[in-house]
């Protein structure tokens, strides 16, 4: 036998060894979708580039059913992507962070805005606060808000 016909099967067997997990993985991933509740948020991006969003009614392993003011059904092999709509937006995130922040501001105000006035260093509480209250609304905004994958199609 020669190198190229054995370079060839040793390349066959790989593609199946690679294959085989992926092969897996999708029926793996679509089974996780047996752990969503009925009446959480979700959404399904089709293959046609369609979303569909309502909550979720249940799961087959031929189809995903979800409620959006109508019972749908979409197909598996028409489901690109399922994913988790977030509890709290990010606007909620933002918020949350900017008063943290606030708080944050206060006490660096309190302890190094007071350690900088002795000094000289004359800084107003406004600027301590208002830089705790941007910086926790851009940590804020973020960490937050996106949706979670449950399937996506290999």
């Amino acid at each position: 036998m020669g190198e190229i016909m054995r370079n060839r099967i040793v390349a066959i067997l790989l593609a199946a060894v690679v294959a085989v997990p992926a092969i897996a993985a999708d029926n793996q991933e679509w089974g996780q979708l047996n752990s969503v509740k009925p009446g959480q948020r979700i959404g399904v991006v089709q293959t046609d580039g369609k979303k569909l969003e309502g909550t979720f009614a249940g799961v087959t392993d031929a189809d995903i059913t979800i409620t959006a003011g109508q019972v749908v059904k979409v197909p598996k092999d028409k489901v690109v992507r399922v994913y988790r709509r977030p509890r709290l937006t990010r606007i909620w995130h933002t918020a949350i962070g900017a008063g943290a922040g606030v708080v944050l501001g206060a006490v660096l105000n309190g302890t190094v805005g007071q350690y900088f006035r002795n000094e000289g260093h004359d800084t107003s509480p406004a600027v301590w606060i208002g830089a705790g209250a941007a910086l926790g609304a851009g940590l804020g905004a973020a960490s937050g808000g996106g949706d979670h994958t449950l399937y996506r199609r290999p």
